[in-house]
């Protein structure tokens, strides 16, 4: 019985290490593929490919260079979480593309992005912030209340200014089928400035709609928002000052910001957001913002309705811990 045991054992042990080859081969012929049809615009380099019998797969110790500029960036990983070691060697089989009804989603999926990171000075980073002011052309980019708070982003002076070195993120998203709902999750991670966890719950089938390629608008029951400060509220505070805000215009620029960002998103927030927020840049580490419409809403539907009304339509509130 003891051999038989022993058996058995080597045998799984055997199996799961084949598998575990072939899973990495496949990933290591796709990811080289993809060097090199992004080589026109990147060089890239990777370490290697792991992965674990829960179910995650991961290429590791990625540098990047983009062409035209002297700065790398750095991924430590960058890959998928599924439910089991199982359901990724189902997923490198999955080859039917979003035409094909022969095999199912997963009902839990998940992608994978850890420390992506670089000097705040990266010429890179440059570049984009300065292209993003060119395309928005605002009027007050040169005012500090602006430029501190990082109305439109951060310039790299502004982030040097608030003491900061390198840019470090990392972000989880997961998406989840349940019986008669749909979640979505997204946690970020930016080192010493916040992080945030989210999820948002849809009503139906999302992911078979999605992958079988059928038109499909899903509707918001929910949404539950946590952001919390890292030093970020506190730097800003410091650097403003310095720059010679006075207190009541660093708040005023705090929910200038705060509105232009819901602006962009057809939002005029209302007390019920911005006093909580106040209270939360006054010294509260910890935001929540919830939604909850009386009935799902298709999120398209938005842009019918005028911003004032918004945040009562999505039955939105706030609050500072």
């Amino acid at each position: 019985m003891k051999y038989i045991l022993i058996g058995a054992v080597l045998l799984v042990g055997i199996g799961y290490g084949a598998a575990k080859f072939y899973l990495h081969s496949k990933v290591s012929d796709g990811v080289e593929t993809g060097i090199q049809i992004l080589a026109p615009y990147a060089a890239i380099e990777y370490g290697g490919i792991s992965s674990t019998i829960t179910g995650e797969l991961t290429i590791d110790d990625i540098r990047v260079q983009v062409n035209g500029f002297r700065d790398e960036f750095d991924i430590g990983s960058l890959g998928i979480d599924t439910s089991s070691f199982l359901e990724l060697l189902e997923l490198s089989d999955f080859t039917g593309g979003i035409q094909s009804t022969e095999k199912q989603p997963p009902k839990r999926f998940g992608l994978i992005v850890e420390n992506i990171r670089f000097p705040v000075t990266a010429d890179f980073y440059k570049a984009l912030y300065e292209s993003n002011i060119k395309a928005l052309a605002p009027d007050d980019i040169r005012q500090r209340g602006v430029q501190c708070v990082g109305k439109y982003g951060h310039s790299p002076k502004a982030l040097k200014g608030l003491g900061y070195q390198e840019f470090n993120l990392s972000t989880w998203i997961n998406f989840r089928q349940e019986p008669e709902e749909f979640y979505l999750e997204f946690n970020a991670d930016v080192a010493d400035m916040f992080s945030l966890k989210s999820i948002v719950e849809f009503q139906g089938d999302l992911l078979s709609s999605v992958v079988t390629g059928f038109g499909y608008r899903p509707k918001m029951s929910s949404l539950n928002m946590e952001l919390l400060d890292q030093s970020l509220n506190a730097r800003i505070k410091k650097y403003c000052t310095e720059l010679g805000l006075t207190a009541a215009q660093i708040t005023a620029a705090h929910i200038n910001a705060l509105q232009y960002f819901g602006s962009t998103n057809g939002i005029l927030f209302d007390d019920y957001v911005v006093e909580p927020y106040k209270r939360f840049l006054d010294g509260k580490p910890t935001l929540i913002v919830t939604a909850k419409p009386r009935e799902p809403l298709d999120l398209a539907d938005i842009s019918k309705y005028k911003p004032s009304d918004v945040p009562a339509l999505l039955n939105l509130e706030a609050a500072a811990q």
